[in-house]
């Protein structure tokens, strides 16, 4: 039986170093996250920033902001307390 999912929200600061990198494809494929982003922009001169929902185990979703900010991603969670309800 697999484990109860659970979804955070998070923003992604990537660095110009990274945005070329399939970083979503190895949150899916490596740690069996269910992303949902909610807005994106990212540029290959400044880098970029993922507003988003994980979904997965709470083990796996703990491997793979591990593996985020392994990578250079500076990652922050929104709404935490409910009163950011996607105020961006």
């Amino acid at each position: 039986m697999s484990a109860e999912k659970e979804t955070i929200r998070v923003q992604l600061n990537y660095p110009l170093e990274r945005v070329t990198e399939p970083i979503l494809y190895h949150l899916v494929m490596d740690y069996h996250l269910i992303p949902n982003v909610r807005k994106a922009s990212v540029d290959g001169n400044t880098g970029g920033f993922i507003y988003l929902d994980l979904t997965g185990d709470k083990a796996e979703i703990e491997e793979g902001l591990k593996f985020l900010e392994d990578c250079g991603i500076y990652v922050s969670a929104i709404g935490l307390d409910g009163t950011q309800e996607w105020a961006i």
